[in-house]
């Protein structure tokens, strides 16, 4: 062979031998590539689903999942003319207002995940408090009781009974208002003073079925004549989807932030009402009685409507759920619930 074709041989062999390496090189490549994405694939992270958390009181959404396990706080408040205007009614989830002796009503103001820095005035307890604390599992604030109340709570080691007397640091007055209309309390210390006791500071909470503002205005107006210094009314607020509260005609501001009180719920209850053996006051006022197990009729307002319907609670520790007229579930709105108990005559009207 000649030296010109010896070298051109090993020049032929020399790029052969390239190209294989270079298709081996880049098989290999290939191959990692796509094992890469392979692997890649099947074990990259996916983005956890976001969890809402809600309070199971008032079905608004919160941050905190601790928040939906807290032990309810109901605070017995004062609704005589002379402890007008409130603190801490507007930050409640649920409120109760119900007749007491001597043509004034009183609030059982409910607060689960959510604490006001000032609530009251604070005042004595009454027979519904045995009713509402078993239903919500909840700590009971209050300003004391009549001898037969206070008998029928140490009767009931179930309800934890932060009174004033037992628990003065939970409590002061305030300089704006007269006694016995100037006793004022934290939920949080209310909380903090019943854990120290030895209370849970937990509960499993159970509430009402919530749903989200579906505004149909129908109704403007609620009328609910407790008494001549009780005449409570609402007006439907298209713009936030809430009833604006009235008190004879007045705005019904809660002081501690300034705002008029607009719940986004009104129910009307009809429960059956009668005077009890005790006796409230020193003017020999019987105390009344309010049977809130068994069933009967609601009027419920949500979303600028009323819509008749029926409530139903089986036994004590159970929460009340709300039925339309084929006895299925009535939500609430998300956000705050008072509810009105009524005698079952009662001439509450709408429109």
């Amino acid at each position: 062979m000649s030296p010109r074709k010896k070298w051109l041989t090993i020049g032929l062999i020399a790029l052969l031998a390239a190209s294989i390496a270079f298709a081996v090189a880049a098989f290999i490549v290939t191959r990692d590539s796509m094992e890469l994405t392979r692997v890649t694939t099947l074990t990259s992270p996916t983005a956890p689903k976001a969890i809402k958390l809600y309070c199971p009181l008032d079905g608004t959404e919160v941050e905190d999942r601790a928040a939906t396990v807290r032990r309810p706080v109901i605070v017995q408040v004062d609704n005589a003319p002379a402890a007008r205007q409130q603190s801490g009614l507007s930050q409640a989830d649920i409120v109760y207002e119900a007749m007491a002796e001597g043509d004034v009503t009183r609030f059982a103001a409910i607060f689960a995940c959510r604490d006001a820095e000032e609530v009251g005035p604070v005042r004595s307890a009454r027979l519904v408090n045995l009713e509402l604390v078993p239903e919500y599992d909840a700590l009971l604030s209050n300003s004391g009781s009549s001898e037969g109340v206070t008998a029928e709570l140490e009767a009931r080691p179930d309800i934890p009974n932060i009174v004033h007397s037992n628990f003065p640091d939970v409590y002061w007055r305030v300089g704006d208002r007269f006694a016995p209309h100037n006793l004022m309390t934290s939920t949080t210390q209310v909380r903090e003073a019943a854990v120290a006791a030895g209370y849970s500071g937990e509960a499993a909470l159970r509430g009402p079925a919530f749903k989200d503002d579906s505004p149909a205005p129908a109704v403007s107006t609620i009328s609910i004549p407790y008494s001549g210094i009780v005449n409570v009314s609402y007006q439907y607020d298209p713009a936030t989807n809430s009833w604006k509260r009235f008190i004879g005609g007045e705005p019904h501001v809660d002081v501690l932030n300034g705002a008029q009180i607009s719940p986004k719920n009104v129910v009307i209850q009809f429960v059956n009402t009668y005077e009890s053996s005790i006796i409230e006051d020193a003017g020999g006022n019987y105390g009344l009685q309010f049977e809130l197990t068994g069933s009967g009729r609601i009027v419920m307002f949500r979303d600028g409507a009323a819509i008749e319907g029926t409530w139903s609670r089986a036994a004590e520790n159970e929460v009340t759920t709300y039925l339309d007229a084929a006895g299925k579930p009535l939500p609430l709105n998300r956000g705050q619930t008072f509810v009105q108990l009524v005698p079952l005559d009662f001439p509450a009207t709408w429109g």
